[in-house]
């Protein structure tokens, strides 16, 4: 709860630190996030890193959101629960006979040796404690009147098309997946385009006759360490 209310704090201080100036709506609104979970001196377990920024324009307005998740289960978590193991072995048996809490930590490690144990979880988590895990996601929306739709907002075209990728540009909405091995896993790209016409008459009503148009990547990448 401790580590909640402080991620939440901090967005608040954060969000109102960007808020525009005098309400002037013609100044572009910026708002950046940061949170993770420590592993001590092996660094963070997992980290999440945001920023959104949000650009009035002349005959609408543009979103752009940036996003970053990882997880380090092979170069942090492994690492952690090996020097963990170790430390709870080299304890000496006195210390753990006389301290209530040292028994205490003794049976919960015994337990959790045996969970670890069966073949089931060793399955389940042998896989992850040999992968690291990162997901990028980058979202981009405007209510301006653009020529080519969602497809002008499709974010990183230039470097897309370094990699021989060229988003469909067509009627009703695009959604396209690429996957491909990497010298040390796996990695997958995903690309969305939704036009105002693409969405439910319901939720098109919220824009009044301003257009819409919005274009995401999403990366998902899988490295044996």
């Amino acid at each position: 709860m401790g580590m909640l209310k402080r991620w939440r704090e901090r967005i608040d201080k954060r969000g109102a630190d960007h808020r525009l100036a005098d309400g002037d709506a013609t100044l572009p609104e910026r708002f950046a996030f940061s949170a993770a979970i420590p592993a001590g001196s092996f660094g963070s377990l997992c980290r999440v890193d945001l920023q959104l920024l949000r650009e009035p324009q002349q005959d609408g307005e543009r979103m752009h959101l940036r996003a970053h998740f990882q997880t380090n289960f092979a170069s942090v978590l492994r690492p952690a629960l090996l020097q963990a193991a170790g430390a709870m072995a080299d304890e000496p048996s006195a210390s753990r006979a006389i301290e209530p809490a040292g028994r205490a930590a003794r049976i919960a490690h015994a337990g959790l040796q045996k969970v670890l144990a069966t073949r089931l979880v060793q399955r389940v988590a042998a896989p992850l404690l040999t992968h690291d895990f990162n997901t990028w996601m980058e979202i981009q929306a405007s209510t301006e009147p653009l020529d080519d739709g969602a497809h002008s907002l499709v974010p990183q075209q230039e470097r897309l098309a370094a990699m021989g990728i060229q988003p469909a540009r067509g009627i009703g909405p695009q959604a396209e997946n690429w996957s491909s091995q990497t010298p040390n896993g796996y990695a997958q790209l995903s690309l969305l385009q939704v036009d105002k016409s693409h969405l439910p008459p319901e939720l098109a009503k919220h824009f009044g006759k301003q257009p819409f148009q919005l274009a995401a990547a999403i990366v998902n990448t899988v490295e044996r360490k």
